[in-house]
């Protein structure tokens, strides 16, 4: 009996340790990352203005190597905390120290892997000195800082976020005064709003789907994704991913009027959070007998549209956030990392290697409004099947789908269908893990993407071949059932 005792101390303890190794490699990979990616990372423009910190090295690819070798490091090691999280023994409470020692670095560090945060801070400038950041570009503000430092494709812009977060914006830029870095820091507070309700929420509906909690906040909030793009870029998808995962969480603990008004708090900072409300309302519409179908639909239509109605007259910017102006925004990038810009790209390359002189812009377009159309079809299928499928699956399957059919892709559109396949027996998926862990390459420290020019000879065939592996062996039908991602 003894012996059995201090056989399992022993495993007890090795165990522990083998995760405080990984936690420790993953925390000097996130300090190292902030470090160089003063050299590296999406750092204010012009030049002179730097960092509230910064290092100085002779020669720029020295700083890429030892950036690199940090961003590997902190994938490494969250591969290696995953081993403890699909065993079982990686607890909530463990997660919370790995989010604080792996995301602090970040938060305080320079942007990286993107510039969106300019943005955000141009528009609440706008929006601050008394116009209307749907009305007018972030070049009104002139020469400076504060435009300088938003990628180029972005300056001549309008707003394409909703109105609340026009708002919160708004509300931090004039907290913040003329210091670019303390609004960038300021404005980084959001993300972390969205953390701390995932990290709350998640396990919640992680246990309510019979899932592993540890495994699910391993997925989204630990993630090299979600450290990178949504607290180190600060993309304000992790506001609108920890209002939708507390929403949908609440929503299905039978809290239904505050589960669908969180969701649609969460719709006026990004849209695609609407798909929550719709794919909620239907379920629970379905489940309901007569006498609860009248509130049913008081809680999923008209309390959403009442509160979305209240944000968006209090803001006072009008309703071009829901006009076609500002919903083709994002699709202005043509990135090669999206599938549709990838089919298109190659498609145009074969054409004009056998004489056919299509212009590529068009070619482009033709594939973008197919994929457009299969993915909404998709995304239809899955809204009639959400009950027999799991509606948290089938939510989860159709923002997912939804990101990678959407004209432009970025890389952290894609945690906002592992948000919620992270509370499902698809937390298990090797894709979801790939997609988590990886993803992120497709971008440089600087928010370019990877994937350009001739790069399109290997990423079209790459998604043609793909397409035909997931039909011809009919994974989809393993996807949708459960068994497989």
């Amino acid at each position: 009996m003894n012996t059995e005792v201090i056989v399992n101390g022993q495993k007890s303890s090795r165990v522990r340790d083998s995760l405080v190794l990984w936690v420790l490699g993953g925390t000097i990979g996130s300090i190292g990352m902030s470090v160089f990616g003063t050299i590296v990372g999406s750092t204010p423009s012009p030049a002179t203005v730097t960092w509230w910190y910064f290092i100085t090295l002779r020669g720029t690819l020295l700083a890429d190597v030892l950036f690199y070798f940090f961003v590997v490091l902190l994938v490494t090691s969250w591969i290696g905390v995953g081993l403890h999280a699909r065993r079982g023994t990686l607890l909530v409470k463990h997660c919370w120290i790995i989010l604080c020692l792996w995301g602090v670095p970040l938060l305080l560090g320079p942007p990286m892997f993107g510039r969106d945060l300019y943005s955000y801070v141009a528009q609440g400038l706008i929006a601050h000195q008394g116009m209307n950041p749907y009305h007018v570009t972030p070049e009104v503000l002139g020469a400076g800082p504060n435009l300088d430092s938003i990628a180029s494709v972005w300056r001549n812009t309008i707003a394409p976020y909703g109105p609340l977060f026009l708002s919160l914006s708004r509300g931090l830029v004039s907290l913040a005064g003329h210091s670019l870095v303390v609004q960038v820091l300021l404005m980084r507070s959001l993300e972390i709003i969205g953390f701390v309700l995932v990290m709350v929420f998640l396990p919640r509906l992680a246990r309510q789907q019979s899932v592993n909690p540890g495994l699910a906040l391993w997925l989204v909030a630990l993630s090299p994704l979600a450290l990178t793009s949504l607290i180190a870029s600060g993309h304000n998808d992790a506001l609108m991913i920890g209002l939708v995962v507390a929403g949908v969480s609440l929503a299905l603990e039978g809290r239904l009027a505050i589960g669908f008004g969180i969701c649609a708090v969460a719709a006026s900072i990004k849209l695609p959070a609407a798909a929550a409300i719709l794919f909620l309302g239907v379920d629970e519409f379905r489940r309901a007998d007569r006498t609860r179908r009248l509130r049913i639909l008081f809680d999923a239509i008209l309390l959403p549209i009442a509160i979305i109605v209240g944000i968006t007259l209090a803001a006072g910017y009008g309703w071009t956030w829901l006009g076609p102006q500002a919903l083709k925004v994002p699709g202005l990038v043509r990135a090669l990392m999206t599938p549709s810009v990838s089919l298109g790209s190659f498609a145009y390359s074969i054409l004009d290697l056998v004489g056919v002189h299509v212009a590529s812009h068009t070619m482009v377009s033709i594939f973008q409004v197919m994929c457009t159309v299969l993915t909404l079809s998709g995304c239809a299928w899955l809204l009639v099947n959400a009950q027999k499928l799991n509606v948290v699956r089938a939510l989860g399957l159709a923002l997912l789908l939804f990101s990678v059919g959407s004209p432009t892709l970025w890389p952290w559109y894609l945690m906002w269908g592992i948000s919620l396949l992270a509370a499902t027996s698809a937390q298990r998926s090797r894709v979801l893990v790939i997609l988590a862990g990886f993803a992120i390459f497709l971008v440089d420290a600087a928010g370019t993407p990877t994937i350009s020019g001739w790069g399109v000879y290997v990423t079209g065939p790459l998604v043609i071949a793909g397409v035909i592996w997931f039909v011809k062996t009919r994974h989809w039908e393993k996807v949708v059932a459960g068994a497989g991602l």
